[in-house]
C-alpha cells in the first residue's frame, strides 16, 4: 500500500503545479486573438504572480531538479509579464 501512495505522490508533487495550471493559461491568455478584458488582465496578473511565488521557492531549494523548474517558472513569469503587457499596451 504505501509503495502505491509513494507513486501517487510523485505524480502529485506540489513543484509541477505550475506546469499544468498557470503556464497554460498564461500561454493562451497570451495568444488569444481578442484584447485583454478587465478579467483577462487580472487573470494574468494572478498567474504572473504565482509563476513568481514558485519560482522563488522553487530555487531556494537544495535539490538541482526543484532549481531548475525554479528557474524555468521565474523565466516564464518575465516573458509572459512582458509579452502581457506589450499586448496590452498595443
Amino acid at each position: 500500500m504505501s509503495e502505491q501512495k509513494k507513486k501517487w505522490e510523485d505524480r502529485l508533487n506540489p513543484l509541477y503545479f505550475p506546469l499544468f495550471t498557470a503556464i497554460p493559461v498564461e500561454g493562451w491568455l497570451t495568444f488569444k486573438p481578442s484584447p485583454f478584458s478587465d478579467v483577462d488582465i487580472t487573470l494574468y496578473i494572478i498567474g504572473v504572480l504565482f509563476l513568481v511565488f514558485a519560482g522563488t521557492v522553487e530555487t531556494n531549494s537544495e535539490e538541482g531538479k526543484h532549481r531548475a523548474l525554479g528557474y524555468i517558472y521565474l523565466v516564464s513569469a518575465l516573458l509572459f509579464g512582458s509579452t502581457g503587457l506589450f499586448k496590452w499596451l498595443t
